[in-house]
């Protein structure tokens, strides 16, 4: 029976094994009933077997942004710059971010979030929410993308589109600076957005904001009016430092606050309302002696909370909440330490810093919240799984940088993660594949999983280190990992001998609108950078980036008005994660001609300079 005569349900199995794009759209080519297939069903089944949900059903754009996303990834496409708030911004009394206030010894420490909506018939018509904590002022930024702003970009007179970029996105902008908030004291050390269906009205967003101080509030600002925010809601903290909160996704949210070094709160997210929302009961941590303490928690599901301490030989623990019953013992507790002979070996105290919860995936065997990453003080990012008596199931480490501490961790889909160090700037990238899925759902499967990265898959019977054959150097690129400094090397070069203190920087935070999204954002000291991830040369990009000037495919002035009409394209380098030869990779400006040789498997604008290479 050929092809064509299979009926749609063995055609969709069909589709499900395929693994290029180009062959799906070859099958579009060979007959009518195969075209009208893929065009009505094939697109979904493609995306909806490779990448977590959620996803808006544009099946077609969705099949083209993020295959284009994961070669950009796999390319190291990076186009990063620095953002703040235009000189217009709502500011009251407001310093720019960027500036230390007077007193002040070092920068101010930023944490962020973000998250996107579709709020249109297309995949490009979104509204993209981003907020940071810039000393004690909350900076806001809301950006609308797609059909209809371009037709209010192509509607406005000109010398009055600067609420509009290259790419005719239109943004508004809030720094809110309350007047009794002061630099220093009243630091801002968590901030939270409520996401698009837990936000009781849709013209506003709605922010939880926690400060070195004990401040804990819920506050509120207006999309069509950039001068207006308000507190809705004040939580009772007693006047403990708020260290680290996490919302969950249940409609109404709980809220979870580190408070101290000793307690996790739990409060209902309540809007309005006369007086301080109370908790609705506490989690003690008294058995903690110093200078062990609590250094972050988040929701791995709306009733799994994880919590991060140290230093401690058990940094982790995992809490079951519910609204009625705040617990008093964990559900589980990790080391640190390797399970061997079903007993784990004694470990010496260590800390945990970031967590992360791993995106679920369509196996009937994982329940969301089963898997989730861990990065401390010992510089290896470790994954954990809720259903493995071990406490971890693999190991992730950069082989030439092992012992930087993980600040920040960002999961990227099931593929890949990133993580932000506590030195020098720098955001590390590993890539995740099927096989240690397959190895987390208790099959021990063997084969070669990783190339570069020193990476440790772990089972209960042996341990074994798993690298990739033989393959081209092109392929090799794309499946290693890869070191990012993020600091612009033109800026330093300016400032003379002394380098920029963002040089030094940690990785503060990290935060992605969505899984779909092309763009992250990464904290460092005084300052927030924009990375977007897509090759600046590329003729048919994200569709996101569809309006605004033409790309060729060409280092010419097209890409530059494109991508870099300011000039202010950070230019970084960075490595890739391999056990001989390290070599530092720079980058071209866009549109600008490369200086040295190209590097196989990566973006047009990464060469290298040749000469010595570092062995280790």
């Amino acid at each position: 029976m050929s092809l064509e005569n299979l009926p749609p349900e063995l055609l969709g199995n069909v589709v499900s094994y395929i693994d290029e794009v180009k062959i799906l759209l070859r099958l579009t080519l060979t007959c009518k009933k195969l075209h009208d297939f893929i065009e009505r069903d094939g697109y979904r089944i493609f995306v909806q077997t490779r990448y977590p949900p959620p996803i808006p059903p544009f099946w077609k754009d969705a099949t083209h942004a993020l295959t284009k996303l994961a070669r950009a990834w796999e390319q190291k496409s990076l186009i990063p710059r620095y953002i703040k708030p235009p000189q217009d911004a709502d500011k009251p009394r407001a310093r720019q971010p960027g500036s230390r206030t007077r007193g002040q010894t070092m920068g101010y420490q930023p944490v962020i979030d973000s998250y996107e909506a579709w709020i249109g018939p297309d995949w490009s018509s979104r509204r993209e929410t981003l907020a940071w904590g810039a000393g004690s002022d909350l900076v806001l930024r809301v950006k609308w993308m797609g059909p209809e702003v371009e037709s209010r970009w192509r509607r406005t007179p000109p010398g009055q589109s600067e609420s509009f970029d290259q790419h005719h996105h239109e943004s508004t902008w809030w720094q809110i600076s309350e007047p009794d908030r002061v630099s220093g004291r009243d630091d801002i050390t968590t901030i939270n957005l409520l996401r698009n269906e837990q936000r009781p009205s849709s013209d506003a967003e709605y922010t939880v904001v926690g400060r070195a101080s004990g401040g804990l509030d819920l506050v509120s600002t207006k999309h069509k009016d950039p001068r207006s925010w308000k507190r809705e809601t004040r939580f009772e903290t007693d006047g403990q430092t708020v260290r680290a909160v996490s919302v969950n996704k249940a409609i109404p949210p709980l809220l979870a606050a580190c408070l101290g070094d000793r307690i996790i709160a739990i409060y209902h997210i309540v809007i309005g309302g006369e007086g301080p929302v109370q908790c609705l009961g506490k989690i003690h941590f008294d058995s903690l002696k110093s200078p062990c303490r609590l250094w972050s928690t988040v929701f791995l599901r709306h009733d799994r909370l994880a919590v991060s301490l140290g230093p401690h030989v058990e940094p982790i623990r995992v809490f079951e909440i519910q609204p009625d019953s705040i617990p008093s013992k964990d559900l589980r507790r990790f080391s640190f330490t390797e399970l061997r002979h079903g007993q784990h070996a004694p470990g010496k105290p260590t800390t945990a810093y970031a967590l992360a919860p791993l995106p679920r995936s369509s196996c009937p065997s994982e329940s969301e919240g089963d898997l989730f990453l861990s990065g401390g003080y010992d510089g290896t990012i470790r994954l954990h799984d809720l259903r493995s008596p071990a406490s971890y199931v693999a190991t992730f480490q950069d082989p030439i940088d092992s012992n930087a501490a993980i600040y920040s961790l960002l999961p990227l889909g099931r593929d890949r993660f990133l993580a932000g160090t506590a030195q020098f700037a720098t955001l590390k990238l590993f890539n995740m594949p099927l096989a240690v899925d397959k190895l987390c759902r208790h099959n021990n499967s063997s084969g070669s999983l990783f190339e570069g990265s020193r990476v440790q898959v772990l089972t209960s019977s042996h341990d074994k280190d798993v690298f990739y054959p033989e393959q081209s150097n092109a392929a090799r690129a794309r499946s290693r990992g890869w070191t990012c400094f993020l600091a612009d090397r033109e800026r330093s070069s300016r400032g003379g001998s002394r380098r920029p203190r963002e040089w030094a920087s940690p990785v503060y935070s990290l935060a992605c609108p969505s899984l779909c999204s092309p763009t992250i954002f990464a904290g460092i000291e005084d300052h927030v950078i924009q990375v977007d991830i897509a090759d600046a040369y590329d003729r048919f990009p994200d569709p996101i980036y569809k309006y605004g000037p033409e790309s060729t495919g060409k280092r010419d002035s097209d890409a530059t008005r494109k991508w870099d009409p300011d000039g202010n394209v950070m230019r970084v380098n960075l490595y890739e994660h391999v056990h001989t030869n390290m070599e530092i990779l720079h980058q071209a400006r866009i549109g600008e001609r490369m200086p040295g040789d190209a590097m196989p498997g990566c973006d047009e604008r990464w060469y290298t300079l040749g000469g010595k290479r570092i062995s280790r």
